[in-house]
């Protein structure tokens, strides 16, 4: 199967893809070809490149030129040699990234616990299987929801809004006015906010 012509033509356009930046496409074509051979290093690179790609495309594009001049300029018989050390090199930066994710997830905590908060991603847990008011309910007056991303933050003014805590999300939303003054996304929140709580007094 090594020599399968499908094989190649899959990694060919998956390469060509993942240089185009179609990732996602570029990532069904290397799997295809490893379907029809689960030991092609030349495959398996170009898929977990174009995984990298995703959310690391300079870094992704990097590792694919090193591995492409050392290609080019090492002998044929030193290809498979080449392939492993590129597979190496990529295992040990998907290393480095859980271990920087674990360290972030710990200091978050470790924040969160300071500030005897909670973190967003926690409070959001515990509203699996329960209704979103409730859980606020239960925590508004005794807990601070800490936030550390900005998509949170819409979330959790958005889910505010929908279940009529229109006061309270413009409350957020004032204590925050400098952060968040030209931000349209949270002035559109606002806004929604302030027509349904205008509505909800007559």
């Amino acid at each position: 199967m090594t020599n399968d012509p499908k094989k190649r033509t899959f990694c060919t356009q998956g390469y060509k893809a993942f240089l185009h930046k179609e990732y996602p496409r570029a990532g069904f074509l290397f799997g295809q070809a490893l379907f029809l051979d689960p030991m092609d290093s030349h495959a398996k690179i170009g898929l977990l490149l174009s995984d990298i790609a995703l959310d690391f495309p300079k870094e992704a594009h990097s590792f694919y030129e090193l591995y492409q001049s050392l290609l080019d300029s090492q002998p044929r018989r030193y290809k498979l040699s080449i392939q492993h050390q590129i597979l190496d090199l990529i295992a040990s930066f998907d290393d480095s990234l859980s271990k920087m994710a674990q360290v972030f997830s710990a200091e978050n905590q470790l924040k969160a616990e300071s500030l005897e908060g909670i973190l967003y991603a926690d409070f959001k847990a515990m509203c699996v299987g329960r209704d979103f008011k409730e859980v606020f309910e239960d925590l508004m007056f005794s807990t601070k929801v800490i936030f550390d991303k900005k998509e949170d933050f819409y979330e959790f003014l958005e889910s505010l809004v929908e279940n009529g805590f229109y006061e309270m999300s413009i409350s957020y939303i004032e204590n925050m006015r400098e952060l968040l003054w030209y931000d349209e996304r949270v002035s559109a929140i606002l806004q929604k906010a302030l027509e349904l709580e205008k509505q909800a007094a007559k």
